[in-house]
């Protein structure tokens, strides 16, 4: 019994489809006269035989039907004027002729001065939003200058030239002499280690995790990477940082100023900063004193001998400069201008007694 009704319910299922199928097949023929039209419907009544139908009660010019039924050479008036499309020289009527209209079909936009393809007419969604400026930008604003082609107008983009440094840091490498375009691919400041921060400003050059100023002051290459204040003697590690406790993790390789460093490097600049350039120095310091010293005994034995009050003033106008430019020390300078008091009041003296 239940097999029954089971076979039954297939066959009217069966019967239903097959009949919605029926109508569905048959409901284009039932919707226009037919006919030989093949553009906006197939198979319905085209009088003048330009492939598009003619409009019926279902079917009107909005939606595809012939405008010009009885005319083979037009079938769109897409500005509602009453001339065809073909014979319009203004289709979309917007007072722009076809010849010059860029958009001859849309009544809204027609020109485009700057030739990037937005429109100059506003308010519209292909409107230049720089008219009078070429760009392709398509992010934030349209039609805008987008140097590097990534769609974003320069003004808003980090990177205006594409070349890989943002437009403030090429600013701020540009010097009195080198000025760096950030508008401009080919004006780009060098960056060694491709880290997008131009060399002059970037504290690693080489990217290897050391400060350039410890390495400029160890001599290591601050452009090589591989190497460092550990590795520029004998070709191998000689230093390691010591991070504290006694564990596996107590010792590094990997710069940290926070850690204790043990290195042949870190003795070398004790060695050479405390101990050698002052012994170098030495020579110099005893060229100086011995330097000194000549100009001073030079000065006390010209006020010594000086037998003129005009003469003892120059002498004490070179003492003035000669302690100026450090050519004598000061307290060699308040005893040279001890002796030429000492010196114009004797002369006064004898004056005095002559007279």
């Amino acid at each position: 019994m239940g097999e029954g009704r089971f076979v039954i319910t297939l066959f009217l299922a069966l019967c239903l489809i097959t009949s919605v199928s029926a109508q569905g097949e048959g409901g284009d023929e039932t919707s226009c006269l037919s006919g030989s039209s093949t553009e906006d419907r197939q198979g319905c009544l085209d009088s003048d035989g330009d492939g598009w139908s003619d409009p019926d009660e279902g079917w009107n010019q909005s939606m595809g039907a012939d405008a010009f039924p009885d005319n083979a050479s037009e079938h769109r008036d897409l500005d509602g004027d009453g001339i065809g499309d073909v014979a319009d020289p203004d289709m979309d009527g917007d007072g722009s002729l076809d010849e010059v209209d860029v958009w001859p079909e849309d009544p809204l936009i027609w020109s485009d001065l700057d030739g990037d393809g937005y429109a100059d007419q506003g308010l519209h969604p292909m409107s230049d939003n720089c008219p009078n400026i070429y760009g392709k930008s398509k992010i934030r604003l349209l039609g805008c200058s987008d140097i590097d082609g990534d769609f974003l107008p320069d003004e808003y983009d980090d990177d205006a030239d594409g070349d890989g440094i943002r437009n403030e840091m090429e600013r701020s490498a540009s010097s009195g002499t080198i000025l760096y375009d950030p508008y401009n691919a080919d004006s780009t400041p060098p960056d060694a280690d491709q880290d997008t921060i131009p060399d002059v400003l970037d504290p690693d050059n080489d990217n290897d995790g050391w400060p350039d100023y410890i390495e400029i002051d160890r001599g290591s290459d601050i452009y090589d990477g591989d190497e460092t204040p550990f590795t520029m003697y004998f070709g191998t590690n000689t230093g390691i940082f010591y991070t504290g406790g006694l564990g596996p993790g107590s010792f590094s390789y990997e710069y940290d100023s926070d850690y204790s460093e043990f290195s042949v490097s870190f003795v070398s600049e004790i060695v050479f900063e405390e101990l050698v350039i002052p012994l170098l120095l030495v020579p110099v310091y005893f060229a100086i004193f011995f330097s000194r010293r000549r100009e001073f005994n030079r000065l006390l034995a010209e006020i010594g001998g000086c037998m003129d009050c005009d003469v003892l003033r120059t002498i004490e106008t070179e003492v003035n400069l000669a302690v100026k430019q450090r050519n004598i020390r000061v307290y060699h300078g308040l005893v040279l201008r001890n002796a030429i008091e000492l010196a114009e009041g004797e002369l006064t003296r004898e004056r005095f007694e002559e007279e």
